[in-house]
C-alpha cells in the first residue's frame, strides 16, 4: 500500500486528469508585429485561438489580424524534424519548446510557402503565450528530399490584447415533440 504522500499525489494526478479537459478555456490574444522584419512578413500582426488548461496551453488557430487568411496548426513532436533536433535548430537555450504543425488545408498552404519557401512542411516552435507578455515563434521548415529540417524566419510580436469571447449559444427547446410550443430562447 502507498504512503499518504504518494496516495496525495495519486489522488491530484487522477483529479487533474479528470478536470483537465473540462476546464479547457479558450482564450483569444493579438499581438502585433514588434520589428521589420516580422512587420514584413505578417503587416499588422497574429491572433491565436488557444485552449488553456491548469497544465497546458493548446494553440488551435492562427489569424491574420487585420486580413482574412487564417491557418490551423496541430501539435507535433521533436521527431517529426529530422535529425536536428530543436535544440539544435533554434539553440538550447531558447525558450520556444512547444511545437505545432501548420496545416496545408485552406490559407495554411499559402502560410507554409510564405515562411519557409521549399519545404514541404512547416513547423513553429512557441514561446508562452501569456498576456502582457511578447512572444517569439521561429518557422521551422522540413525537406522532404533530405529528411532534414531548417530554421526559416524568427518572429517577434509584442502583446496587443485579449479578445472578448462570445455568450455561448442558448438551448433551445426540442421540436421533435410535435406539442412542445415553447417559444424559442433569444438574449435581449
Amino acid at each position: 500500500m502507498p504512503g499518504p504522500g504518494r496516495l496525495a499525489l495519486i489522488v491530484c494526478g487522477i483529479a487533474l486528469a479528470l478536470v483537465g479537459p473540462a476546464a479547457a478555456a479558450k482564450r483569444i490574444y493579438s499581438y502585433d508585429s514588434a520589428n521589420a522584419l516580422t512587420e514584413q512578413m505578417t503587416e499588422a500582426g497574429l491572433t491565436f485561438v488557444f485552449e488553456r488548461t491548469f497544465i497546458s496551453t493548446r494553440v488551435l488557430r492562427i489569424l491574420e489580424t487585420h486580413d482574412i487568411g487564417s491557418a490551423d496548426l496541430k501539435p507535433a513532436s521533436e521527431g517529426e524534424l529530422g535529425r536536428a533536433g530543436l535544440s539544435a535548430l533554434i539553440g538550447p537555450n531558447a525558450h520556444e519548446r512547444a511545437l505545432y504543425e501548420i496545416e496545408p488545408k485552406g490559407d495554411g498552404s499559402a502560410l507554409i510557402r510564405a515562411l519557409c519557401p521549399g519545404a514541404d512542411r512547416v513547423f513553429l516552435a512557441f514561446g508562452p503565450i501569456t498576456a502582457e507578455q511578447p512572444l517569439r515563434i521561429h518557422a521551422l521548415g522540413h525537406d522532404a528530399k533530405t529528411g532534414s529540417s531548417r530554421l526559416c524566419i524568427t518572429l517577434d510580436y509584442a502583446f496587443h490584447g485579449e479578445w472578448a469571447l462570445g455568450p455561448p449559444d442558448l438551448p433551445q427547446p426540442d421540436r421533435s415533440d410535435r406539442f412542445n410550443d415553447a417559444p424559442s430562447n433569444h438574449r435581449y
